[in-house]
């Protein structure tokens, strides 16, 4: 089923979220300048399709002057392959940490400074997790999260490349502890076919939510429920949950897909 914007929710009636949006606002939040980008209209245009887990879209996420500015210096960035702690992964994926917010972090001026501020605003966080607070508090009730009390913020640039049937992002869930995922779809470049949108965006697959979190598969191994099409300067929404098993399946030879991806956190203390 897929829903536009609802009326707006009482983001009291979900106290955990409530919770999670103040420790927030006084964390990640705290941007400390008045010169951010303001995403937080964007949240009026969410396109949200709850089969089989809920996901959104946002299309034209970014103001065309700074999707412009994005891809001018997305290739000065450098890239290796990811590494993700106890887990194997999955794909030919690599990427680029802009930013993992901790208190007292000192922050520059560069363009990727300013994408990090604009998706940390609080009125575009509390507008967004509002719009999604009923998922999010059921993923914040979740025992595996009850150690969960600081707010955090991580931001990558993502480059993935078609090579010899290569997928791209092995099927997987997310670490619980990351309630909600933006991941921005930059453009394609190459020998794009018919299929390039289908297969370079993100399959989504049914799952009990029994799996183990980040742990990898081939998404050929599955059947796909459904496919979150690609589209240049479209944001895909993730609110986590422990059903929410996604991949990126690629492997067109020659064919890169370039994506920014941020996750707001509630890490453990010990993290």
């Amino acid at each position: 089923m897929t829903t536009t914007m609802p009326a707006p929710l009482d983001i009291e009636r979900f106290p955990k979220v409530a919770a999670f949006l103040d420790a927030y606002i006084a964390g990640p939040g705290d941007v400390g300048r008045s010169d951010v980008a303001d995403l937080s209209g964007t949240v009026e245009r969410v396109v949200q399709n709850d089969d089989p887990f809920p996901t959104a879209t946002i299309d034209g996420f970014l103001p065309s002057n700074l999707y412009r500015q994005v891809l001018r210096d997305f290739d000065t960035l450098s890239f290796a392959p990811p590494k993700i702690p106890g887990a194997e992964y999955v794909g030919s994926r690599k990427a680029s940490k802009l930013q993992d917010w901790k208190p007292g972090s000192d922050e520059g001026d560069t363009l990727w400074d300013g994408i990090a501020r604009a998706a940390r605003a609080p009125r575009f966080v509390r507008a967004l997790f509002t719009r999604f607070a009923p998922i999010v508090e059921q993923n914040l009730l979740d025992p595996r999260v009850a150690d969960a009390t600081n707010p955090g913020f991580v931001l990558y640039a993502n480059l993935d490349q078609g090579k010899d049937a290569d997928e791209a992002l092995g099927a997987h869930l997310d670490a619980l502890h990351k309630l909600l995922t933006i991941v921005l779809y930059l453009d394609l470049s190459g020998p794009i076919t018919a299929e390039s949108s289908r297969l370079w965006g993100t399959a989504v697959y049914h799952d009990d939510g029994t799996r183990n979190t980040v742990e990898f598969s081939l998404n050929a191994s599955h059947q796909p429920a459904g496919h979150v099409q690609f589209r240049p300067n479209r944001a895909f929404v993730m609110p986590n949950t422990a059903r929410s098993l996604h991949g990126v399946a690629g492997g067109e030879d020659g064919v890169t897909r370039r994506s920014l991806m941020w996750g707001y956190w509630m890490f453990s203390p010990q993290r």
